[in-house]
């Protein structure tokens, strides 16, 4: 089978399709005649070696590796203890590694069968960001139908699903924050109600405007840095902030006893620890399924590559010269 695969860190470069081995899936797995594949930035940063420095303490990645979060494809062979009735099923994946290959192992507990009628591409665009914003929002965030949500960096990847996410929940209002106003556009397209800029001091007192002075529910924060911080002049009381990422740095330590004044919640989701909570994986793609075949959630695809070209599709992705999911296509 072909796959791409990198035996050093480094730029896109170091990506190679190559012919490998088909891996034979073990107790509790299947094995998966790939479609779709998606691409997720946790790939690039694993390829620079980035989760393999002692400071991200996440364990990193063993040399040769092959890439991949996600996947849809078609059950061709079961591991032992399968439910048979799987075998032949069309099926999208979650998976810690592995995704860019024609024929993929992923265990049995981390994914959901689809209609036939699915499109595949639209599918193998939600596992890892749809899921982590799902994670955020649901079961970290608690946010409940009526209450109202900000969205930091609602543009991108888990930022653009979660407004959706949020509104499919029932969230009354819905605000996001973008940095230019084209990306405030898309996503007000997407179903915000509300698209901010967050590069202004004075950005949380919009937020409390738009709240009538009450602040919201609940914070899906991705910016870091002064960002962070500054989220705590917009939470209301009893209010959550779900840290999902800090794509301009981690910024002064927080302390914690200001939580106290206002019974405020800290949390954070990172998504390989929910590996050891499948439950709540699969309620996670079923609802992201369910959702696209409904129509209520329409990711956004920047770009369809052959797997071939997975370099080029790094390269988009790290510039940012794509907007949305680049989906690969294994058969070229």
């Amino acid at each position: 089978m072909k796959a791409i695969q990198f035996s050093t860190f480094g730029g896109p470069e170091v990506l190679e399709y190559i012919d490998l081995p088909t891996p034979a899936p073990g107790v509790g797995e299947v094995l998966i005649d790939t479609s779709a594949v998606g691409v997720n930035f946790p790939d690039i940063r694993e390829r620079m070696g980035v989760y393999n420095r002692s400071e991200t303490r996440v364990g990193g990645v063993t040399l040769p590796h092959v890439a991949g979060l996600q996947a849809v494809g078609r059950v061709s062979r079961l591991g032992e203890g399968v439910e048979p009735t799987l075998l032949g099923s069309k099926v999208m994946a979650l998976m810690p590694r592995g995704a860019y290959a024609q024929q993929v192992v992923a265990r049995a507990d981390l994914l959901v069968t689809l209609d036939e009628s699915a499109n595949d591409v639209a599918m193998a665009a939600l596992p890892c960001q749809g899921v982590t914003a799902y994670l955020a929002l649901d079961v970290c965030g608690r946010l409940a139908a009526g209450e109202s949500v900000l969205i930091q960096g609602a543009a991108g990847g888990v930022g653009s699903l979660a407004v959706q996410i949020a509104r499919a929940m029932g969230a009354q209002t819905v605000i996001g924050t973008a940095s230019t106003e084209d990306r405030r556009a898309f996503v007000r397209r997407l179903g915000a109600d509300h698209a901010i800029g967050y590069d202004t001091p004075q950005w949380p007192e919009h937020v409390r405007a738009l709240t009538q002075g009450r602040g919201v529910d609940v914070i899906l924060e991705t910016i870091g840095a002064e960002v962070f911080d500054q989220n705590f002049e917009c939470l209301a009381m009893l209010g959550r902030c779900v840290v999902v990422g800090s794509t301009r740095g981690p910024g002064e330590p927080f302390a914690p006893r200001r939580l106290m004044a206002n019974a405020q919640t800290l949390t954070g989701v990172y998504l390989p620890t929910f590996f050891q909570r499948p439950a709540l994986i699969r309620q996670a793609l079923r609802f992201l399924a369910d959702g696209v075949s409904a129509g209520t959630l329409k990711p956004v695809i920047g770009a369809v590559l052959p797997l071939s070209n997975t370099a080029h599709a790094h390269a988009l992705l790290e510039r940012r010269e794509v907007q949305g999911v680049i989906v690969l296509d294994p058969g070229h």
